[in-house]
């Protein structure tokens, strides 16, 4: 393969797994009171049913796409004459110093919920997986121009990590109404099992270039940290898959919690706030480190430059790096603190069935913080129908319009949310979508005449 065939797959394969490999869209469920996973977001909301019970696995089922730098129109783009040709550097004037490819898959598996007097309860069992590839600006611009544009300064790929985490929650969770209904606060409890996990726990990666021979001199400092379930096979190259194990399994445990509180000032105006998965795992089942033995080496001879006559050294500083940078593996337990994701929001009543609101949610990941900014507006048809338009400035993205509803007829309840339609219907245009939808039964529902607004 060609050095620019490398180059161009490479691109691709970024933007093309985006969707395959932590921070969440999922705003507009926190703005559609009347479905009952919204309590999720703040476990200071009540639903409007006395009780209610998720139909199994379809209770909720939440997915969600991100990359923080380009899409695929911004590699590809169309001349004048209708042409299609490879913009490189338009994509990399996208990037940021350190961008982020992650996607999260959620599905309950049980949740029900009841009200006694002025106290919420509620129970969830769910399967998480989350899967987030961070990679820095210089490594695209080093696949892409060589080495020669870092004479005098280092190519920086501290930062570039693989993590996934796969892990059942059980959650419990309580909320109580205070001062004649004006003040809720909530508190919900998660017992976590880790099924596997592959953490970068550190990333410390630099190339210099001599100027003079153009030498490379890599420092390098990593650690990858593992918990994989095992899977054997027998004498025939079947796998032997232990399914007890793996629904009943317990080996990697783990706690959470969520608090949030929400307050009413008077007949217009709600503001509600909370913190989400504040917990962590410790994996101690088959765990393996990897850790660099080496710190540094030299690589003599190449100047890598783009053209197919740097094919050769392409290939053999790739050889040199992977023989050199040898790692040492070790045994030994670890943590993984689950990413924290905070909301801050505050509604105000149009009328009994209009309500706007404002919503910040900051995903807190690898010691940094990612807000996001959304506006919205909740319509009520009776008890029947409710739906929500909103719109997000997410993911250095100023094009998010999401919808959502939810559908009343007797118990049986539907919802379906998206905070970025376009991410569906032009996912090459897209950095981001989210979708969640579910079927729940809700039993002595009946939302209330709103004298004051929704608490959000």
């Amino acid at each position: 393969m060609k050095h620019t065939d490398i180059k161009l797959l490479l691109l691709l394969l970024i933007w093309f797994f985006a969707p395959l490999v932590k921070a969440q869209n999922d705003v507009s469920i926190h703005l559609l009171k009347s479905v009952p996973q919204s309590t999720y977001t703040n476990p200071a909301f009540m639903t409007d049913a006395q009780t209610y019970i998720g139909f199994p696995v379809l209770s909720s089922v939440y997915f969600d796409i991100k990359h923080s730098g380009f899409s695929y129109s911004d590699i590809i783009t169309r001349r004048d004459d209708d042409s299609l040709y490879l913009n490189i550097d338009n994509t990399i004037s996208k990037l940021q110093n350190r961008n982020y490819l992650s996607t999260n898959f959620n599905i309950e598996l049980l949740a029900f919920g009841f009200k006694i007097n002025n106290n919420y309860f509620n129970f969830s069992a769910t399967e998480k997986v989350s899967t987030r590839f961070s990679y820095p600006k210089d490594l695209i611009k080093f696949a892409w121009g060589g080495n020669t544009q870092f004479i005098g300064q280092p190519a920086d790929f501290s930062g570039i990590g693989f993590n996934f985490m796969y892990y059942r929650e059980y959650a419990v969770g309580m909320s109580r109404k205070f001062m004649d209904d004006n003040l809720n606060v909530g508190l919900r409890s998660k017992l976590l099992f880790g099924i596997s996990n592959i953490w970068t726990e550190k990333s410390h990666l630099t190339l210099s270039t001599d100027p003079e021979s153009f030498a490379l001199t890599a420092q390098s400092d990593i650690i990858i940290n593992t918990s994989l379930p095992e899977v054997l096979f027998d004498d025939n190259d079947s796998i032997d898959f232990d399914v007890n194990d793996f629904l009943l399994g317990h080996k990697n445990r783990g706690m959470a919690f969520d608090v949030g509180v929400s307050y009413r000032f008077n007949d217009k105006f709600s503001v509600a706030a909370s913190v989400l998965d504040i917990g962590k795992i410790k994996w101690s089942h088959a765990p393996k480190n990897f850790i660099t033995e080496k710190s540094s080496f030299t690589f003599e001879g190449i100047q890598i430059i783009l053209d197919d006559e740097g094919d050769d050294g392409v290939d053999n500083l790739l050889d040199s790096i992977n023989d050199t940078f040898g790692f040492k593996e070790m045994e030994q337990a670890y943590e993984t603190w689950l990413p924290a994701v905070v909301y801050l929001s505050g509604a105000y009543n149009l009328n009994p069935n209009n309500v706007v609101a404002f919503l910040v949610r900051a995903d807190v990941f690898d010691k940094r913080i990612y807000p996001s900014y959304t506006f919205s507006f909740n319509k009520r048809f009776g008890n029947i129908f409710n739906a929500v338009a909103s719109y997000s400035i997410m993911n250095r993205s100023y094009n998010n319009m999401g919808l959502g509803f939810s559908l009343q007829l007797g118990a049986f309840q539907l919802y379906a949310l998206n905070d970025n339609l376009l991410g569906l219907i032009r996912p090459t245009s897209a950095k981001n979508t989210g979708l969640r939808f579910g079927i729940n039964f809700l039993f002595n529902y009946k939302q209330k005449e709103v004298k004051t607004p929704q608490v959000y």
